[in-house]
């Protein structure tokens, strides 16, 4: 009982976490017909989620945010102690999220883009710059080529998720829409009835260059529930806002500028407290 009692107790380590978010399905299913009793029950202790911070610094591509700290990699468990898969509801808009996503962009001091004449300022000024392609992010090729721009903090919220999604799944994922023109976001609202307005309370949020449109189309329910896991704890600290469409099938996120921090953190940090663990498992259950 006092054994018993001791490894509910052990303190999860970051180590625990990378090994639970990065195993393999497969290799997890595995894993788990040989261990030990004692592993079981140490098993039992992981918290739901673990937030790490990547060992080297990196920088953003735009001056203004050159020396900040990495953002930060979340890590998500998605299956529980049994072996089944945990999915977390959708991640459902609201009217109080569109007016929150403009408030804030306010707050920031966020200019909206009027046209491409402001677009192509915007980027010789790096108040813009090119979404972070690479194997583990592609973009939709009908996405024209001077709208695949972002905030810098958005394009390193894009670059982190992308790599930790690769690590997890070795398969790419895939930005639908970035940064709009108010001038296009007009024509737009003429097709698509679905587009949100290009001025007010609840104007899109495309028209700052903070918003980005992750492709749900071709991922399992697996990547799905590692997704809005990933999310979560971003959304609980407020460095992100996420609705999930489901008639264009994708997450609509809005990255606010203090998704990356103002300093240099520490190079570790776990989500901590029993309360926020505990806030987190709810949401999931």
């Amino acid at each position: 009982m006092a054994a018993d009692t001791t490894a509910k107790r052990r303190r999860a380590t970051s180590a625990d976490f990378v090994k639970a978010a990065e195993g393999s399905p497969k290799t997890s299913a595995k894993a788990r017909g040989s261990k030990t009793v004692a592993e079981a029950e140490t098993a039992k202790a992981q918290p739901v989620v673990s937030v790490t911070r990547s060992q080297t610094p990196r920088k953003s591509e735009a001056e203004s945010v050159s020396e900040e700290a990495a953002a930060p990699i979340i890590l998500p468990t998605i299956y529980n102690k049994h072996g089944r898969l945990i999915v977390p509801p959708p991640l459902k808009g609201s009217h109080e999220i569109l007016v929150r996503q403009n408030v804030v962009a306010d707050q920031d001091g966020l200019d909206r883009i009027q046209d491409d004449n402001d677009l192509v300022r915007m980027r010789e000024q790096h108040l813009l710059v090119a979404l972070p392609v690479s194997r583990a992010l592609t973009v939709d090729d009908r996405l024209p080529v001077n709208r695949r721009y972002s905030r810098p903090w958005t394009a390193q919220f894009l670059e982190t998720l992308a790599r930790a999604h690769y690590a997890r799944f070795h398969t790419s994922i895939q930005v639908n829409s970035a940064v709009r023109t108010v001038e296009f976001q007009q024509r737009l609202i003429r097709t698509n009835g679905n587009a949100a307005p290009a001025e007010g309370e609840t104007a899109s949020p495309h028209l700052t260059g903070q918003a980005v449109d992750i492709a749900k189309h071709g991922l399992s329910r697996t990547e799905i529930a590692w997704m809005r896991g990933y999310f979560l704890p971003l959304i609980q600290q407020g460095r992100i806002d996420v609705e999930e469409e489901f008639q264009q099938s994708c997450f609509h996120i809005s990255v606010y500028r203090k998704y990356v921090p103002s300093g240099r953190a520490p190079r570790h940090e776990i989500a901590g407290g029993r309360h926020r663990t505990a806030a987190l498992a709810a949401a999931i259950q």
